[in-house]
């Protein structure tokens, strides 16, 4: 079981995660090499395979050129001849998670391009076995380059996590036709989902409004992913068409009207538990921040550590009645998360992080997606049914066909 405390000492997932063509992650056994040559063979190894069933155990994956070909008992697959044969007795293999609601954002060092900072940001999570990213949601400097490396990520052997993106969100629309003229903007970049914010409450922006973002997001071949705290925003978004909501429901216990709306379309679920953390942890020194594990990630966190970390920073959290409300909103988030879960609700992964500016510090890439799982096994799910949604849940979330499971025909991440 994962290690749950209040302290957030993260239980690291531990990954073998020897993945010839996709992402090679720190820990891993194996380094990359050309897909175009190389067959390699993964025997002995305990697999977690990201559909949700039990761990396979003694068994062997074949890959080749980046893409996994076989899987199963040893006396089931045949090693084809001159291929890397690498022996994971006692280590684990499981699909890279993938964090359908993160960001990957440039930080405020003026003097590190903005090429450069995505790229270490992004070789952040996969150094914690994140190797999927959807951006939901950038800032207008970010776009361009998140675009640029979403197009070079194809067919390349990476030492990053691969990205999708929505662009910048689309919000403060005051009719129809400023929505669906938003959707456009975005969808002409060439994204990959629309996100969009009711702002802050579907009272604020009229129901022909908010649909007509979701109507004009299909209408342009893409998926429509809603910012949501209540559970009306939920209920609105999902009876309008909406694919995933992207945070918790928040406020109440969600009902049955909304599992059975959620389960009649398919509509996928990101908790972003620790969204909800870092509003209101920082008011003492955590433990994590000395933890060894958390310290891998400093490169990257440096600049936002100094900050949590001041006297100033923690008092003004303890005094701030927002962030004190926010330890409510987290401990109904999880209790959510059971009931969707527990009612047949596709659950995927997520945790708002990556997004460096002041309002949003402490919400660490790469590390808070290993305190994810740990809220999510805290709030009742097993271990396996995190690492699930982590995994082949969170592809379907985001509908990444090729990602998310260990089987064949799967990119082998």
């Amino acid at each position: 079981m994962l290690r749950i405390s209040r302290g957030l000492r993260a239980a690291p997932v531990v990954f073998a995660l020897a993945l010839i063509g996709g992402v090679a992650c720190q820990s891993a056994q194996v380094e990359p090499t050309s897909p175009a040559t190389t067959v390699t063979a993964l025997t002995n190894a305990r697999v977690i395979d990201g559909t949700g069933g039990a761990p396979l155990e003694q068994t062997t994956v074949i890959i080749n050129g980046g893409t996994i070909e076989a899987v199963g008992a040893a006396s089931t697959v045949t090693i084809p001849d001159g291929a890397t044969v690498v022996d994971m007795t006692g280590k684990t293999i499981m699909p890279g998670m993938i964090n359908s609601h993160g960001h990957v954002q440039k930080g405020h060092d003026d003097s590190i391009p903005v090429r450069e900072d995505l790229l270490r940001r992004l070789a952040t999570y996969a150094s914690y076995g994140v190797t999927t990213v959807v951006s939901l949601g950038a800032i207008p400097e970010d776009e361009a380059e998140q675009l640029r490396l979403r197009d070079e990520q194809d067919g390349m052997t990476l030492d990053r996590a691969r990205i999708y993106t929505s662009g910048g969100s689309v919000r403060r629309m005051g009719t129809p036709e400023e929505a669906r003229t938003d959707v456009n903007r975005v969808a002409d970049l060439g994204v990959d989902v629309v996100k969009f914010h009711f702002d802050p409450s579907p009272n604020d922006m009229s129901p022909e409004t908010w649909g007509a973002i979701v109507e004009q997001a299909h209408a342009r071949n893409l998926r429509a992913t809603p910012h949501i705290f209540y559970l009306s925003e939920a209920k609105a978004a999902v009876e309008k068409g909406a694919d995933a909501l992207g945070h918790s429901v928040r406020d109440v216990d969600v009902d049955e009207a909304l599992i059975t709306a959620m389960k009649a379309r398919n509509v996928g679920y990101i908790p972003t538990l620790t969204r909800e953390l870092s509003v209101f942890v920082y008011e003492t020194t955590p433990e994590f921040l000395s933890d060894p594990f958390f310290l891998r990630g400093i490169s990257v966190y440096r600049d936002q550590v100094d900050v949590v970390s001041t006297p100033e920073y923690q008092e003004k959290l303890r005094n701030d009645p927002t962030a004190q409300s926010i330890k409510q909103a987290l401990v109904q988030a999880q209790r959510n998360l059971k009931l969707l879960s527990d009612g047949g609700v596709l659950i995927g992964f997520g945790t708002d992080g990556g997004v460096p500016n002041a309002a949003t510090y402490g919400r660490w890439e790469g590390y808070f997606e290993h305190v994810e799982l740990e809220l999510m096994v805290e709030a009742g799910l097993s271990p396996l049914q995190a690492i699930t949604a982590a995994t082949g849940g969170s592809a379907r979330v985001s509908n990444l066909d090729q990602l998310g499971t260990i089987e064949p025909g799967k990119t082998a991440d």
